[in-house]
């Protein structure tokens, strides 16, 4: 796994616990297949290692046996969140069973199918109503006070938040004196429903998502004017050019899902599918028709699928050696079918539902190499990262497109913003894994150590493993020892010691007057670095901008990930000054089909090369905010933080404020190379402060002294 992607989702678990802890409700909202299930995994451990006396209820959707899904996964992450006691909720429903349902208390993480606590079921017969109580520790309860037994925290998780769960609303406490169960409410969905006040208090972008490798890029391919058999026959040819691909580069076998109509139209468009399908160009491939009728589901797999009863077809369906080609649904999996190897997927033109959701998107943009895509060549990543999809593209979208003003590339002329825009970005040198410098570094450690430590094995575990960088240094010089003794011994010896390697590779990697590489090598010269097309993220944060770099899909409204962010960009935009003469405006302008534009822009992350890579505590790259070029076409560089507080606002401070001196080092040095201003604006609860970079010197300034800068000759 990347440490982009490692970043990412433990950030947005850190900032998710600080959010719940001062809130009733919170809301989580990310990408399918950004890792959900892990994330809440990392979430309910960090919450459960501060306090032992909570316990989490996870109310999953019934159907897709989500529930199920869920609970192997919490079961899998125990090793990493070992405070982690998974319990699934199964309800009897067989009559002859006599007895009530009984729910055991000493786990800390039930999942709970929720379709299981309905009208007339057990569990709403009184079972569920029990369990809470008993888990709260009623004071009239003499058998648990005579145990010392301590009142549980109760914490309900609702995934897939945007499916009404309206059954267990009526356990929630509203306020601290209320009647109810649940102190607090986690919603988690990658579409939560503003109709239900699911507003997002933390959300994963999808534009972060894409560029972290955590999901496939979608490319839509609307031909809904050609003959559906025509249309269906082009997809399959791509699909059988991309299965060749995954066979050939990373051995997973692909497969395309087609979506029909929940009801008329169905027949007759599976007709057409099958037809083609058995045409001798495609008769090679291998379909799965499910429904949720057992007795309708088909399938042209004989020597597989038809040997299985069709309850097991999905899971035959997810494997990647699965034989499974084309996997054809009535609308049925939008959510809780988990199968990253799928990369492409077709609606049937006359399907009803025109649209197609986010949520059924989400079946084919998990990363099927994730956990190993860092050791991928180049040609491998590129295949796996693109999903593509045949219908319609969803009308209410949490990202938008942005294009740069003026030409398009590819013709004889070139887009002007991008020219104006060539910009040299930085890369550190990687030494971890050369084997010398592994056993130098490691050596030159433990000479100086006291011992080898005294944790328990999952500590030294999770110590030896808290980075990407440090846990591959240890391997190589580990896994270098030719004797298996010798391999353990130097493994408690590094694991007991992780912290001292972890300084010493620190320093190491922040030695950036040796190990920064700028990019392009100067003597080639500077590239654009800008993407002629990119998307956004919508978020509350909007305002309409006109006259810089950008055209937006909705118009000329603009959306940012933090109110910092947009109070910043309006006090780059009052820099403009439409009356000033050429030589003494402070930001350039130039002029694009009669359209004075100033260059001025956000760096929108989705294609985006202006980034600079940094060390801390693992690799990162940083993504600068905004980016300008002044009247003496001299670059200009904004990377915007917040410390302003506010109802719901909470960050751990040391990690943020770590993290920013890291950045801060790196601009420093970056500065020091290459001839560019950097700026850290700092937002806080009265004004901003503003760190500044440049020519390898930093310095504090009001944001006032910005527009000297700008304005010297």
């Amino acid at each position: 796994m990347t440490q982009a992607v490692i970043d990412i989702q433990s950030e947005a678990v850190e900032e998710l616990v600080e959010v719940f802890k001062s809130k009733h409700t919170t809301t989580f909202k990310a990408p399918t297949g950004s890792g959900k299930t892990y994330m809440m995994g990392d979430f309910m451990h960090r919450i459960l290692s501060e306090d032992k006396n909570a316990v989490f209820v996870v109310s999953s959707l019934s159907k897709g046996n989500l529930a199920e899904q869920n609970y192997q996964g919490f079961m899998r992450f125990k090793e990493r969140f070992p405070t982690l006691k998974p319990y699934l909720i199964e309800s009897d429903t067989d009559k002859k069973i006599e007895g009530a349902l009984y729910i055991p208390t000493d786990y800390n993480v039930y999942v709970l199918p929720r379709d299981l606590y309905k009208e007339k079921s057990r569990l709403k017969q009184g079972a569920l109503i029990v369990f809470l109580r008993t888990q709260q520790g009623f004071k009239d309860n003499e058998e648990l006070k005579a145990q010392g037994y301590k009142q549980k925290r109760l914490y309900l998780i609702k995934d897939e938040c945007h499916i009404a769960t309206n059954n267990l609303d009526s356990l929630i406490k509203r306020n601290p004196k209320g009647v109810g169960y649940f102190e607090k409410v986690l919603n988690v969905s990658a579409t939560p429903s503003l109709a239900k006040n699911q507003y997002p208090d933390v959300q994963i972008g999808e534009d972060r998502a894409i560029e972290s490798q955590l999901i496939k890029e979608v490319e839509y391919r609307d031909e809904r004017e050609v003959r559906e058999e025509k249309r269906l026959s082009g997809a399959l040819r791509q699909f059988v050019e991309l299965k060749q691909k995954y066979l050939e580069l990373i051995a997973i076998n692909p497969c395309l899902i087609i979506q029909i109509s929940n009801k008329d139209k169905a027949e007759n468009e599976l007709k057409i599918i099958k037809s083609v399908l058995g045409s001798l160009e495609f008769s090679h491939l291998k379909y799965m028709y499910i429904s949720e009728k057992e007795v309708q589901c088909d399938s042209n797999d004989a020597l597989k699928a038809k040997k299985l009863p069709p309850k097991k077809w999905r899971n035959y369906a997810k494997e990647n050696s699965s034989s499974i080609d084309v996997i054809i649904f009535k609308m049925v999996i939008s959510e809780g079918w988990d199968i990253p190897r799928a990369c492409m997927l077709y609606q049937m033109r006359d399907t009803k539902s025109t649209q197609l959701t986010e949520q059924v998107i989400g079946r084919i943009r998990r990363n099927p190499r994730l956990l190993d895509f860092e050791r991928l060549d180049k040609e491998a990543q590129e295949l796996i990262l693109k999903a593509y999809v045949y219908g319609v593209k969803p009308e209410e979208q949490s990202s938008i497109g942005v294009k740069l003003k003026g030409e398009n590339a590819g013709g004889i002329y070139k887009n002007e913003i991008q020219e104006e825009f060539k910009i040299h970005t930085t890369r550190l040198r990687h030494r971890e894994q050369n084997l010398t410098y592994s056993a130098q570094k490691i050596e030159s450690v433990l000479q100086n150590s006291n011992g080898i430590g005294a944790e328990d094995i999952f500590t030294r575990y999770k110590n030896l493993n808290s980075n990407k960088e440090l846990e591959s240094l240890c391997a190589v010089y580990y896994q270098s020892a030719e004797e298996r003794d010798e391999q353990i011994a130097r493994w408690f010896a590094l694991s007991g010691n992780a912290e001292s390697i972890k300084k010493a590779l620190s320093t190491d990697m922040c030695d950036y007057k040796n190990n920064m590489i700028i990019e392009p090598p100067k003597e080639i010269g500077c590239e654009s670095v800008l993407p002629l097309q990119s998307t956004l993220n919508k978020s509350g944060y909007n305002k309409k901008i006109s006259k810089w770099i950008w055209e937006s899909a909705e118009k000329e409204v603009f959306y940012f990930d933090s109110e910092a962010e947009k109070e910043w960009i309006e006090i780059l935009l009052n820099l403009r000054d439409e009356d000033a003469p050429n030589g003494e405006r402070l930001i350039k302008r130039i002029q694009i089909n009669q359209e004075k534009v100033y260059l001025l822009g956000k760096n929108f992350l989705s294609k985006s090369n202006l980034k600079f890579e940094y060390y801390c505590e693992g690799y990162h790259f940083s993504y600068p905010d905004f980016v300008l070029k002044d009247w003496k076409d001299r670059i200009h560089i904004f990377e915007v933080k917040s410390m302003r507080g506010g109802e719901g606002a909470n960050f751990d401070t040391k990690q943020y404020e770590k993290k920013l001196e890291s950045l801060k080092k790196c601009y420093e040095a970056v500065s020091s190379k290459l001839p560019y201003h950097f700026y850290i604006p700092t937002q806080t609860q009265s004004d901003w402060n503003v760190w500044y970079a440049y020519e390898g010197k930093e310095e504090s300034i009001d944001k006032e002294k910005i527009k000297g800068i700008l304005a010297k000759d």
